[in-house]
């Protein structure tokens, strides 16, 4: 169905104020927790739709940042290390933090993944399609388990398909968890159990597919 919000202009903007106020409606109500908030709306500038990512005292930790940053920041950063490596995720347009009265604000905004949609609304595959999809989207963890990096967070909604040449490509999203776990072993095992648990799409053969394609994109 095509999208027949308003768009806000035709021109997005290039800063914090800009994108923080922009128009839109929640795409993810703002999710509270302890001092803070975790919320997502989307806006359309010209033919693009944005998802801009804002953040009030949602902090992550750690021994480089011990006083806590935006997990907008750690997103944004996870998000440049898989496109590094070829794999399709949001394309960020702006990322920002700010202190202010309210608090530690955190700000990421990407352009909508056109043409894609999650694996989790995906049901009108015949078997070989869903054969060659589950394939696909073991070869692209099976990449992201050899760099020694987790998901963390690999359910059906956060593993996208588009269809090009009636080929399949992967897209992941939802990046704020990743992580990069000591042994690749043990990212595999989380992600692929956390992935078999909530997908609805593939019987016992499709995910033995799967699992053959990861075990070769991961060299085992």
């Amino acid at each position: 169905m095509p999208d027949t919000r308003p768009s806000a202009g035709s021109t997005p903007p290039n800063h914090f104020d800009g994108w923080w106020n922009a128009p839109g409606d929640w795409f993810e109500e703002p999710n509270v927790r302890r001092a803070g908030w975790s919320g997502m709306v989307t806006c359309r500038y010209g033919d693009t739709l944005y998802f801009i990512k804002k953040q009030s005292n949602h902090l992550c930790r750690s021994l480089l940042h011990p006083f806590g940053i935006p997990t907008t920041s750690r997103e944004y950063a996870n998000i440049k290390r898989l496109q590094k490596l070829g794999i399709t995720v949001p394309e960020p347009v702006f990322h920002g933090s700010r202190k202010t009265g309210e608090g530690h604000l955190g700000l990421l905004v990407t352009r909508e993944l056109a043409g894609f949609r999650a694996i989790a609304d995906v049901s009108e595959l015949g078997a070989a399609e869903k054969r060659q999809l589950a394939t696909a989207v073991g070869h692209t963890i099976g990449r992201l388990h050899r760099a020694h990096l987790q998901h963390s967070c690999l359910y059906d909604k956060h593993v996208m398909v588009r269809w090009q040449d009636g080929k399949p490509e992967i897209a992941l999203i939802d990046l704020e968890k990743l992580r990069r776990p000591y042994l690749a072993w043990r990212a595999a095992r989380h992600d692929l159990d956390q992935l078999r648990r909530h997908q609805k799409l593939w019987d016992a053969d499709d995910w033995a597919a799967l699992l053959a394609s990861h075990g070769a994109a991961l060299g085992t």
